[in-house]
């Protein structure tokens, strides 16, 4: 063969190689055009029209105070990446048209190979943002749950870590505003220092001392550069308030040992749970965190939540005491006619809606108290007060409900709920008082 012939042959070997014609499976393309139309998607950022005030319809508040414990510490600063979590649930590169398609929909790169780790690589690789760190996100995490919270009085607090250490935003718990806390999130310029969530969740417990009721404390971190420290912290926290606190946690990025340290911190609240920042993205898993923390279940709408209702399926309106049982006060001029005990036709109408109550709810008792104005002796009222219970308990056991549901007492003008000094006020103390019981077998 001559030596051209042999040159020829070379360049045409070469050219087949490099040009991917022997022995390579043709790889899924995509039209320049097409990925030239599609807007680069901003990877995990938080539609702020999307972030607004859950709906509380037959819920209740579940606390009186929250503190956001933000971290800005130094390893926030590190690029976002998406967690292991969100990750996984990409499985749809399976699928042999899903580069293609994922390419055309969102202007990313195409994964031409099915391997799991390298599809993984590629996927942080194609999503990855250079200038969107840790901290940016997690401050776009926390301004949409602060747009997520109901309108509630609550009191408020907000937190960091980091540099400066553990540092107070606003004037310390206050009452709740949306937009000065917003504003207080907004001050959180940049992230620096170590991570003393430890002392942080100390200083928490200080600020709360002085305000009652049910309190949540939710941490939003990496976790990173934390341990056994902060989970002792926070049972420190538990142990201090009991029952009336719970933490919640929000794990930012990818790192394990982190996500491991604020499950942990969550656990040692009893109460409270662990999620990632990525699940948060979802609009629904944000409503269902804010529920979760803020409100509870109260399926009559009457003010008082389920698990401490004795009486559900209140009817709508009726005003009701701590245990969500009826509480019915009726002014004694409506059921009786001046200084007479003798039930009116007003009256029959009320007792008539007593006795369905009864009905409908068979394990409630009921006890009816009368009250009476000073006018007169405390003998004579003694007597008129006693008669009056005793019309009215006869003619609800006349109407079915065992005497074994109801008791009665009477008190005369001993104890009054208005001034007996005016003819408005006396009017206020005559009456009967009917007050409905979850029966303790």
């Amino acid at each position: 063969m001559r030596y051209g012939s042999i040159l020829r042959v070379v360049f045409l070997l070469t050219f087949l190689v490099f040009s991917g014609c022997v022995d390579r499976p043709p790889q899924p393309t995509v039209e320049e055009n097409a990925i030239k139309k599609v807007a680069p998607r901003a990877y995990h950022s938080f539609s702020f029209n999307e972030c607004k005030p859950v709906d509380k319809t037959r819920m209740v508040k579940k606390i009186d105070n929250f503190v956001i414990v933000f971290d800005p510490s130094a390893s926030m600063t590190e690029t976002y990446e998406a967690s292991n979590d969100c990750i996984a649930c990409h499985d749809h590169y399976k699928d042999s048209s899903y580069a293609e398609k994922h390419a055309v929909k969102y202007g990313g790169r195409e994964f031409a190979k099915q391997d799991d780790k390298l599809y993984t690589a590629r996927c942080n690789e194609c999503h990855q943002d250079y200038l969107f760190s840790k901290f940016k996100f997690a401050k776009k995490l926390a301004t949409c749950f602060n747009k997520s919270i109901p309108d509630l009085e609550l009191i408020s607090a907000l937190r960091t870590f980091g540099y400066p250490v553990y540092s107070m935003l606003g004037n310390g718990p206050e009452e709740y505003d949306k937009t000065a806390y917003d504003l207080s999130l907004r001050k959180i310029f940049d992230a620096d220092g170590a991570s003393p969530l430890a002392p942080t969740l100390t200083a928490v417990g200080k600020d709360l001392f002085d305000h009652p009721g049910k309190k949540a404390v939710i941490v939003i971190s990496d976790g990173q550069d934390m341990g056994q420290k902060e989970v002792l912290a926070a049972e420190e926290l538990k142990a201090r308030y009991g029952e009336d606190i719970c933490i919640y946690t929000v794990h930012i990025g990818n790192d394990p040992s982190g996500k491991k340290t604020m499950k942990k911190i969550a656990i040692a609240g009893q109460c409270g749970v662990s999620v990632s920042g990525d699940d948060l993205l979802a609009r629904e898993k944000m409503e269902n965190l804010v529920r979760e923390i803020f409100l509870i279940k109260d399926s009559d709408g009457d003010g008082v939540p389920d698990f401490k209702d004795d009486c559900p399926g209140t009817l709508p309106g009726l005003e009701v005491d701590e245990n969500g049982c009826w509480k019915l006060v009726v002014l004694g001029n409506v059921l009786f006619d001046f200084d007479k005990f003798n039930i009116k036709p007003e009256g029959i109408i009320i007792l008539n809606q007593v006795v369905n109550l009864l009905n409908k709810h068979n394990f409630l008792d009921l006890h009816i108290s009368g009250h009476t104005d000073n006018f007169g002796s405390m003998k004579y009222n003694i007597n008129l007060s006693k008669q009056r219970v005793q019309s009215g308990l006869n003619y609800i056991q006349k109407n079915g409900i065992s005497p074994k549901r109801l008791s009665i007492s009477w008190h005369s003008f001993s104890i009054p709920v208005a001034t007996n000094d005016t003819v408005e006020g006396r009017s206020l103390n005559r009456r009967l008082e009917f007050t409905f019981k979850k029966r303790q077998d």
